[in-house]
């Protein structure tokens, strides 16, 4: 066998050996680069979530240029004794926890109170009860299980102060000092422009049952008092086991489910 012919036939096998090793080169491009593509759509994804969570978690915080329960005016239902019903833009004004409401010359308008029965405001019910608005949490054969909200104007003068400053305190002597936003019908426009203005405003929520129309406050002492003295034993037992929790809802709507059942 001469070197030429002995070329020849290993030439095939080296060109054969050289596109697989080609080949193998060419799918280890191809899984580096979709390895690669799936980091980046993960990084993506992941950076993305973390974004959306942040401002999800970034609280909504009343100020005293914006002393509203909510974010924004909200499409809400006023429905009153007589029958009838009004839609408006809706919010509950934190002094005295008022409402108010987008009126048709875009002015902000305190609305009378007379005649409403409930106020629907996005997906949350409200009724009046002492002359301020008040959530409700949970219904049951016509009680009731409310929240209030409560804002610290207390602490915007003294920096200290108990929450759910009285209308009657020193604090609402000094109202003009406050320069609350909201009052004296402003115009809506001006008011969207000075939102972000005011201090930050403090607030706590308070929780009350209304049972028979009576007021009572939600804590184990009040709670207690109302039932009857063969139903208190059953009473301890069922807090214990349920492990109540007086700022938790739904322990609650337990509560209210329990002093309906031994009405």
């Amino acid at each position: 066998m001469n070197m030429k012919n002995a070329i020849k036939r290993v030439q095939p096998s080296t060109r054969a050996q050289a596109e697989r090793c080609q080949a193998r080169l060419n799918y280890a491009e191809c899984s580096i680069l979709h390895e690669l593509k799936r980091i980046l759509l993960f990084l993506l994804v992941f950076g993305t979530t973390m974004a959306l969570s942040a401002q999800r978690y970034q609280k909504y915080k009343p100020n005293t240029k914006w002393p509203y329960i909510y974010e924004n005016f909200t499409d809400g239902t006023i429905y009153f004794d007589s029958n009838k019903k009004s839609q408006a833009q809706l919010n509950i004004h934190l002094w005295g926890n008022k409402l108010h409401y987008v009126s048709s010359d875009q002015k902000i308008l305190e609305a009378d109170d007379n005649g409403i029965i409930r106020v629907e405001i996005g997906g949350d019910a409200y009724i009046y009860n002492d002359q301020q608005l008040v959530k409700i949490l949970d219904v049951e054969q016509n009680n009731l299980v409310v929240e209030v909200t409560k804002a610290d104007f207390d602490a915007l003068f003294t920096g200290t102060g108990a929450y759910g400053s009285s209308l009657n305190s020193s604090a609402s002597r000094d109202l003009s000092s406050l320069d609350l936003g909201g009052l004296d019908s402003p115009e809506f426009g001006r008011l969207l422009q000075e939102r972000e203005d005011g201090r930050s405003i403090s607030l706590k929520q308070q929780y009350f049952f209304i049972i028979n129309n009576q007021q009572i406050e939600a804590n184990n002492k009040d709670v207690e008092k109302l039932l009857k003295e063969e139903d208190k034993d059953a009473w301890k037992t069922f807090v214990k086991q349920s492990k109540i929790k007086w700022k938790s809802v739904d322990s609650l709507k337990e509560v209210l489910h329990f002093i309906c059942q031994h009405l």
